[in-house]
């Protein structure tokens, strides 16, 4: 039991959907465009401490952010001597999900890691 259209379906739904639409104020060539902003940047930082082992902080580095070793281990370095370091830049989303990431490792290894977000 099937029924056969004598035309096009969308014609006989809505004979008046092909008409153009009126926006008042707009010409043929103008469009509606909308301001986009760049999302603000936001840095990693790490703290340093004198509980949480340095191969810790390298590993997180390389796992996480996926930093090489050699950079991995400079910027550990870094964090060791000056007391904090900034492990990457990102949106606030990606950022808060990272420290999240680097707080739930150090935690069930039972390291007091200190990671925030600060806006760049």
């Amino acid at each position: 039991m099937m029924k056969t259209l004598s035309g096009p379906l969308s014609q006989k739904q809505d004979p008046s959907r092909f008409e153009p639409c009126d926006k008042p104020g707009l010409g043929v060539h103008e469009k509606d465009e909308a301001k986009v902003k760049r999302p603000s940047m936001w840095n990693i930082v790490f703290y340093n401490d004198d509980y949480t082992p340095m191969d810790f902080v390298e590993f997180v580095l390389k796992t996480v952010f996926h930093i090489p070793t050699l950079d991995a281990l400079a910027l550990t370095l870094a964090v060791h001597t000056q007391g904090r370091g900034i492990a990457g830049t990102y949106t606030f989303e990606v950022a808060e999900q990272k420290q999240c990431e680097v707080l739930l490792m150090a935690r069930v290894e039972e390291h007091p890691l200190r990671v925030e977000v600060e806006r760049v």
